[in-house]
């Protein structure tokens, strides 16, 4: 190894990084063309950072003029769950459950350059990121030999699973590469069989995983803005924001350690439950973002947020959630907010929520 890879590894593990693994600079035109199929059988829904003409997704050269190498850092945020508390609950993403892990990355990044610079000079320039630009980072990952796709569309890392973050360092800095893994995940179909909406293993091009986005549960809890297709709303069981049952079942994650970063366990934010009436309570927009603004479940905003929770409490039939749902239904200006919740109502057997949903159609 050489003296600059060392020292980069180092000061990775110093700074908590669980992986890191180092690849060049060059273009991977085989991934970007992967990706341009994918796009345009329209498995990008709307997500308008995807659909952008002449996408710099594989071309780490025009972020960085400079760029000879890229570093990839692996963040394990893997907390256990703990056993459904009961219909009264919706359930949260694994990386939701603590700080919004761009806010926590992009000051350890940020560190992770600065002490490269003070070793290696001024002549170090380099740009970080994680999740932040339209780079395809799972598979620069990948290529940095820090594990394989698998069929749930994840890159896999045989002792940390899947769960994890991806963090990188497009450097000038000439270091040694590292070589990508052979892995696979073999005959094994959980994910695919798992997935409640069929998102997964749609006409997937040859030797490679395919995710629909338009019927991911993640995609449609957290990136939608507008309804829910009416016919997805009942799949989606207990998940109110994003959904991890494709890494539930998969067997690379069946021994794998809980993360040593404090700010993704569940006491530094809302945890894998969050009580459904109380989310149904929020009325402004101020106040959700009081409530969530450090971590990452203000992406979908309090409309979002409202209709998931109003699907997942139809879903389950939840009793606190039911006056609630009743204040929302004769009171809720959100047209999106009023769609889910009504559609949550018709679940209901009360003759109270009848005459609620009746009332809303006479008026409207």
């Amino acid at each position: 190894m050489s003296d600059i890879k060392r020292l980069i590894t180092d000061i990775a593990f110093d700074l908590g990084f669980d992986a890191v693994g180092i690849t060049l600079a060059d273009d991977i035109s085989s991934s970007n063309e992967h990706f341009l199929k994918w796009r345009e059988k329209g498995f990008a829904a709307d997500m308008s950072y995807l659909l952008r003409e002449d996408p710099i997704n594989a071309k780490p050269k025009q972020i960085l003029s400079e760029a000879k190498s890229v570093i990839s850092l692996l963040v394990n945020y893997y907390t256990e769950a703990p056993s459904d508390p009961g219909t009264n609950y919706g359930r949260i993403a694994a990386y939701a459950v603590g700080i919004d892990y761009h806010k926590v990355l992009r000051k350890k990044i940020k560190l992770f350059q600065e002490k490269i610079k003070e070793e290696v000079g001024d002549r170090f320039i380099s740009k970080g990121f994680s999740d932040s630009v339209p780079l395809l980072e799972k598979s620069f990952a990948r290529n940095s030999g820090l594990g394989f796709f698998g069929k749930n569309t994840l890159i896999i890392n045989k002792p940390f699973g899947s769960y994890f973050f991806v963090c990188e360092i497009i450097s000038n800095l000439e270091i040694e590469p590292d070589h990508d893994i052979n892995g696979t995940c073999g005959k094994c179909t959980r994910c695919i069989d798992v997935c409640p909406t069929d998102a997964l293993g749609v006409g997937a091009l040859p030797a490679t995983p395919l995710l629909d986005a338009r019927l991911c549960i993640s995609y449609q809890t957290i990136e939608n803005r507008g309804n829910i297709p009416i016919d997805l709303r009942k799949k989606f069981g207990s998940w109110m924001f994003g959904c991890d049952l494709c890494q539930l079942v998969c067997p690379y994650n069946k021994k794998i350690k809980e993360t040593s970063w404090q700010e993704f366990k569940p006491e530094s934010g809302f945890g894998h439950w969050i009580k459904l009436a109380d989310v149904l309570k929020i009325r402004t927009e101020d106040e959700f973002h009081a409530r969530f603004c450090h971590t990452a479940l203000t992406r979908p905003k309090r409309s979002g947020f409202l209709r998931n929770a109003a699907i997942v409490a139809g879903n389950r039939l939840s009793e606190e959630a039911l006056p609630e749902l009743i204040w929302l239904a004769e009171n809720e200006a959100d047209p999106v907010i009023r769609e889910h919740v009504l559609w949550a109502l018709s679940k209901y057997d009360d003759r109270k929520v009848k005459q609620c949903i009746s009332n809303y159609l006479i008026n409207k």
